[in-house]
Parts: structure tokens; C-alpha cells; sequence
């Protein structure tokens, strides 16, 4: 007797929510960037600022940074994986306010 299993179709990385395209933050705060997606699993994310990568492969979906700098604004934009495909998010301007 043979039994039948039913597998899920695989579903490429989507994106859930908006985003926020901008953000400001006080100089010496801690800030943590998300990127909520959906798909198939393992998802993989990885994090740009300035269209430079700043991250390797992770399964992380956020980015924290601990203690903001004026060094540290800019266009933040991440990328998620998956097996079937990749799809990046919504940029987020960082905007640093000094006291």
C-alpha cells in the first residue's frame, strides 16, 4: 500500500507591508530596520546602505544598529531569497538628527 503526499507548491519571496520610506532618528539611538516577507523557506535576507551591501546572507530580517551616526544615514534597502527568486524592498531614507 503506497500513501500520497501532498507537498505545497513552492512560492517565491513577497513582500508584506509598505515599508517606511523614511526615518528619523537621534544621533547616539538605536534604530532596527525590518523586512517582513513570505515564501517558501529558508528565507534569506541581505542589507544595503547606499547601494553598497553592508551584510552578508542571513536569515535575519532585521538590521540592527546599536548606536546611530551621522555616518550611518542614507538609503537603506534590503533583499530577500529564497529557492525560487529574490525581491527587494521599498528604500528607507535615514535621516540623523543631531542634539
Amino acid at each position: 500500500m503506497f500513501s500520497l503526499i501532498a507537498l505545497a507548491p513552492e512560492v517565491e519571496p513577497y513582500l508584506r507591508g509598505n515599508g517606511v520610506g523614511q526615518q528619523v532618528v537621534l544621533e547616539g539611538n538605536r534604530l532596527v530596520l525590518t523586512c517582513l516577507a513570505g515564501g517558501s523557506w529558508p528565507l534569506q535576507y541581505r542589507w544595503s546602505l547606499n547601494n553598497s551591501y553592508i551584510s552578508d546572507w542571513t536569515p535575519q530580517y532585521r538590521l540592527s544598529l546599536p548606536s546611530v551616526s551621522r555616518t550611518v544615514a542614507g538609503l537603506y534597502q534590503s533583499v530577500v531569497r529564497n529557492r525560487m527568486g529574490s525581491r527587494l524592498s521599498k528604500k528607507t531614507h535615514l535621516h540623523v538628527a543631531c542634539e
